[in-house]
């Protein structure tokens, strides 16, 4: 497992621009709502004697104002705009993961890098957006068996006089459930590393061989995944800590460093996503080499047969004599 950590760690490196260009993308994206919630956030906070309090302490009478502003919901007008934007996210990382795969599986390829990654998005897009799909209906449904499970588990818990019990039964579904959406979703990324080297075509068959390499190889799948996700987690971690005993952002240039954090961490946090699949895409390799091409071990067969057959002695011809 740590060999194929490293190797995810390589190839991220070996391809900074792949890293750059998921940051950027997804950097767009975010702009969508951002430019909408700045221009309402100066509408309603413009002229108001409590703007400047939010940067220090939450304030509700400046969360109403924002609420309630000139009858409209602002806020939910913004959470309309940013749950479409993750729509959008969610289809455009078929594409992604797409290009992904392309510019890490060809490193040596001579071809400039934005035609092999928008070559690898276009081929696998359809076939990775069919495997999200499956993916998401059988989180859904898993999702929702592990919570009735848990529910039914941890009720002795939660009804006991024991005032901890409690607060340890939700800890534990949060974990089940944790658990089990990594599963899916380790199978999602298994299953299209698989689809993009056969270049199958039956998404759900593929994305239930994923499901079972993962089962197969549950400790090695979540042995190479956690130690990212403890990486994000610290990252995240430290994250958190300079926004705690970091002075408020009062001026302009302490919001330009804010930002420029935010943006580190941002690229940090894909930086590892690119890695984590590099290192599934090599481990994969190594459990599942490719299948040698029909044609070439037809050919090759009959050549290592004919090299193997023992040399006898020459039969004699018509015309020699066998006594002499």
């Amino acid at each position: 497992m740590t060999a194929r950590i490293k190797e995810g760690l390589q190839a991220a490196a070996r391809q900074p621009k792949l890293a750059l260009l998921i940051w950027a993308w997804y950097g767009l994206l975010a702009l969508v709502p951002a430019l909408p919630a700045w221009t309402w956030w100066n509408a309603v906070l413009g002229s108001s004697p409590e703007a400047a309090s939010v940067l220090k302490r939450f304030g509700l009478g400046v969360y109403l104002d924002l609420t309630r502003s000139e009858g409209v919901s602002g806020l939910g007008l913004l959470m309309v705009v940013t749950a479409a934007v993750g729509l959008v996210a969610i289809v455009s990382s078929a594409f992604v993961f797409g290009g992904m795969l392309e510019v890490l599986g060809n490193a040596d390829d001579r071809r400039p890098f934005m035609h092999r990654f928008h070559r690898g998005g276009g081929r696998f897009f359809w076939r990775f957006l069919r495997l999200t799909m499956v993916a998401a209906v059988c989180l859904v449904l898993a999702t929702a068996i592990v919570s009735a499970v848990m529910a039914g588990v941890t009720t002795p818990l939660r009804g006991s006089e024991w005032e901890p019990g409690g607060y340890l039964a939700g800890f534990a579904t949060v974990v089940a459930l944790a658990l089990v959406g990594a599963l899916f979703l380790l199978a999602l990324d298994y299953a299209r590393i698989r689809v993009a080297r056969d270049d199958s075509r039956r998404m759900l068959k593929a994305y239930f061989g994923g499901l079972g390499f993962v089962l197969r190889h549950l400790f090695a799948t979540y042995g190479i995944a956690i130690p990212f996700v403890v990486a994000l987690a610290a990252l995240m971690a430290a994250y958190v800590a300079y926004e705690t005993n970091a002075p408020a952002a009062g001026s302009w240039g302490a919001i330009l460093v804010l930002f420029v954090i935010q943006q580190v961490v941002v690229l940090g946090r894909v930086f590892l996503r690119v890695a984590l699949v590099g290192a599934e895409r090599s481990f994969h390799a190594a459990v599942l080499p490719s299948p040698v091409p029909a044609v070439a071990q037809a050919i090759v067969e009959p050549a290592v047969e004919g090299a193997l057959q023992p040399v006898g002695p020459a039969e004699p011809g018509p015309q020699q004599n066998p006594i002499q």
